[in-house]
């Protein structure tokens, strides 16, 4: 009974808030940002380009909903999740040794986001938030235009508690954003594309000093 009566104060709580956007601060920490699998790839220089929104919705990343599921008001990111996504990679690589050139590098990482959204839904006994953030990275050749590497993340988070609101709400998206963090720090595919083109930066810095010295 008595879990029974926080549920209905949770449901409430965000019904009583459902009217008016809400902008969430949203952004990796770099120091809670561990060194993963990338870091043991020979240092890389690499432009870190724009991300490229492709979502559906680029006008909020979620919904405020009151106790019978319906739309309210918005919910936003105080920076735009693009700037976000970008903002976290630059910190993945950096902290795993990697350096972020200009762009006339040679070698460019392009990202395409698909998705950064948050929502919740209200149980009998407890809310759910979760979130889901899926971006594409691909390592371009920027001399010939090809793309060398790319692979798709998915960050996703989700707890099950007895309510919560704006706190709550930017805690769920920035371990999302933390879990894509991760995986992109971990992928073996990621860590061989940076060591190739740490070795193909040195050919060229190689052919480079003969062809002055000659």
């Amino acid at each position: 009974m008595k879990r029974f009566v926080i549920l209905i104060f949770a449901a409430l709580g965000l019904s009583a808030c459902a009217f008016g956007d809400a902008e969430l601060a949203l952004g990796l920490n770099p120091e809670t940002t561990n060194k993963g699998l990338i870091s043991e790839a020979s240092s890389a220089t690499l432009y870190l380009a724009d991300v490229d929104d492709q979502r559906t919705d680029k006008e909020r990343i979620g919904y405020k909903r009151n106790g019978y599921g319906m739309k309210t008001a918005d919910i936003l990111a105080e920076t735009p999740p693009p700037e976000v996504v970008k903002e976290s990679l630059a910190v993945v690589l950096e902290t795993n040794g990697h350096s972020l050139g200009a762009a006339d590098e040679r070698y460019a990482l392009q990202t395409t986001l698909n998705n950064f959204w948050f929502d919740y839904k209200t149980g009998f006994v407890s809310v759910e938030f979760y979130g889901s953030i899926q971006a594409v990275l691909s390592l371009v050749d920027q001399s010939t235009g090809d793309a060398v590497y790319s692979e798709t993340f998915d960050g996703y988070h989700s707890e099950k508690t007895g309510g919560g609101l704006k706190g709550t709400w930017e805690r769920i998206m920035n371990e999302t954003l933390a879990d894509l963090a991760k995986k992109v720090n971990l992928s073996p595919g990621f860590k061989d594309a940076l060591d190739g083109i740490a070795s193909n930066a040195a050919v060229d810095d190689a052919v480079a000093a003969d062809v002055s010295g000659s």
